[in-house]
């Protein structure tokens, strides 16, 4: 019953890339305190820092509170102390508390400055509670604690004083600056190595837990349902009851296992009796229930007769159970032998494969081998050829080299030719006239000499003229006649 209730505020810093933009804060609702005593409850509002830092940048204030968000169950309050127990000088004041989540609790940690809690933020935000699980931790600063109560009467506090509590343990003033507090959940606060040196998960004052105790989630092995659960008393086995999908019933018809607790009531049912197992505790009498507070007034004879019946039913039950396991493993052999027997048939059938492969791969070999010796040919055949051919380029390039020169040789002896061919053809046609010039010579010779006297005689005193237009050759022959003319 909460006698007493405060509402609480706290506001974190969260560093954000877009510093202009302001949604609406996100708020978690938190509680701490016995709920038999004394609950305080608050909501956490997690807001972002408009300014952006760095923890290198000691001239930006930060906040010496910082806030572990999500801290397993599992984990109590000595594993946390142990756990952050490299910073315990530093540490001022611890609390312990938590919201609506399961199986998780946080923790306000306040440090006697700036660069200590600094220096915790940079050690432990993201680093895991245990090197064999992946939990870990998150890590918050938080701004400013608030606390307001609603209800009761307060004071005001002395300007410039504080009172200073007392420790439970070692009855000596509790003062943060000399050493470190912790707060655990149901708000008791103790020196921490006080809290440390105290082996117990209760606290030592209202003896409540000092972090939340780990529930257990238990469903249904078939259907995975939460609602009418029952276990059975033999095996462990979970399942749900006959207003569900009868799994728990399904499950003494297949083992035989008779006896199943209700996870609800914890009460026990008998399915081969369908009745629960207080039937057990009956008057042999009247038939009568006998009540299990006032068992200390039966009589020894029912005592003992319940004690055989008991130790009957148990050992029909353990029998039972031992044919059933006895089957379980008859039908775990057959089933292994028969996995063994396919297992040996494809080792079989493995070693088979195993021989052909080798087979092919010593027949690759060989291929391989001629393949590569072929190869080997084929590159020096290729290189040779390649060589012979840079050599039939080069003469190639040598031939076309010879074959420009011999071109401009052979133009320079055709034009050569060409030349000696007119310079030939002209004196041929010169000496052509000649020899006519000479025939007709020696033709009008002798005629002359075979002409009368008197005609010889004309012909020397004749003169012959020739026209202007006449050519040189004419001329030349003309001029030749009456030379030979007179001449004769």
């Amino acid at each position: 019953m909460e006698t007493n209730k405060n509402d609480s505020t706290m506001e974190h810093q969260k560093e954000s890339d877009d510093a202009d933009k302001c949604p609406v804060p996100h708020t978690v609702h938190y509680f701490s305190g016995n709920p038999n005593v004394e609950v305080t409850r608050g909501i956490m509002h997690l807001y972002k820092d408009n300014c952006l830092s760095t923890l290198g940048n000691i001239d930006i204030p930060r906040s010496d509170t910082i806030c572990m968000l999500g801290v397993p169950a599992k984990y109590s309050c000595q594993d946390l102390q142990n756990f952050i127990a490299p910073t315990g000088e530093t540490v001022r004041h611890i609390q312990i508390i938590r919201d609506g989540n399961a199986n998780q609790y946080m923790v306000l940690i306040r440090f006697k400055d700036q660069e200590s809690s600094d220096a915790f933020y940079r050690e432990y935000e993201g680093k895991a509670y245990n090197m064999l699980e992946d939990e870990c931790t998150h890590l918050m600063f938080v701004s400013k604690v608030e606390s307001v109560a609603t209800t009761g009467s307060g004071y005001l506090p002395v300007p410039g004083l504080t009172e200073l509590p007392i420790c439970p343990v070692c009855l000596e003033r509790m003062d943060e600056s000399v050493e470190g507090i912790l707060t655990i959940l149901c708000n008791h606060s103790f020196h921490n190595n006080c809290l440390m040196k105290w082996q117990d998960s209760c606290c030592p004052v209202c003896r409540y837990v000092l972090t939340p105790e780990v529930s257990v989630d238990q469903k249904c092995f078939e259907c995975d349902s939460n609602e009418s659960l029952w276990i059975c008393l033999v095996c462990g086995h979970i399942g749900c009851g006959r207003y569900q999908d009868l799994h728990a019933y399904q499950h003494y018809q297949q083992t035989a296992h008779t006896y199943s607790m209700d996870l609800g009531n914890k009460r026990v049912w008998d399915y081969a009796g369908d009745n629960y197992v207080h039937r057990l505790v009956q008057n042999k009498g009247d038939g009568k229930l006998v009540s299990l507070d006032n068992r200390e007034q039966v009589e020894g004879e029912k005592m003992d007769s319940l004690t055989i019946e008991y130790t009957y039913l148990l050992t029909n039950q353990l029998e039972s159970q031992r044919r059933y396991f006895e089957e379980k493993i008859d039908f775990l052999e057959k089933d292994a032998y028969e996995k063994l027997s396919l297992m040996e048939l494809e080792v079989h059938n493995s070693r088979k494969e195993y021989h052909t492969l080798e087979q092919m791969f010593a027949i690759n070999e060989k291929d391989k081998k001629m393949l590569e010796k072929k190869y080997e040919n084929v590159v020096g055949k290729l290189a040779n050829m390649c060589k012979e051919l840079r050599d039939e380029k080069q003469l190639n390039i040598c031939l076309r080299e010879n074959q420009a020169v011999w071109q401009k040789k052979v133009e320079l002896l055709e034009n050569e030719l060409k030349k000696c061919s007119t310079e030939k053809s002209a004196e041929i046609y010169e000496l052509q006239n000649q020899v006519a010039d000479l025939i007709k010579h020696l033709e009008v010779q002798s005629a002359v000499r075979n002409a009368n006297e008197d005609v010889r005689e004309d012909i020397q005193a004749g003169q012959l003229f020739t026209e202007a237009c006449s050519s040189s050759g004419n001329a030349s022959r003309n001029t030749k006649k009456k030379s030979k003319a007179r001449k004769k």
